[in-house]
């Protein structure tokens, strides 16, 4: 097993794997919703692999008093409006 050699530089994550660069999975900062794995299924019922992704968006939302990024899916933003108003 070869592992990789990343470490940080300020608050920058750096990997020097031979894969690539280093990527945080997605999810949604507010209820933790990620990718979902499943099956495609054919008319034969032939399953085979596939992804349910988040529709995950980039929002701007106020925190404690304060402006914050977050990537969040559509029903936490949705949600967020309705209690608000």
């Amino acid at each position: 097993m070869v592992k990789c050699r990343a470490f940080v530089k300020g608050n920058r994550i750096r990997n020097y794997s031979k894969k690539g660069s280093f990527k945080i999975m997605a999810k949604c900062a507010n209820c933790g919703k990620s990718t979902a794995f499943g099956h495609n299924r054919s008319f034969s019922q032939r399953a085979t692999n596939r992804t349910f992704k988040p529709n995950l968006q980039k929002t701007i939302v106020m925190e404690k008093g304060r402006v914050v990024h977050k990537v969040m899916c559509t029903k936490c933003i949705k949600a967020m409006g309705k209690s608000v108003a």
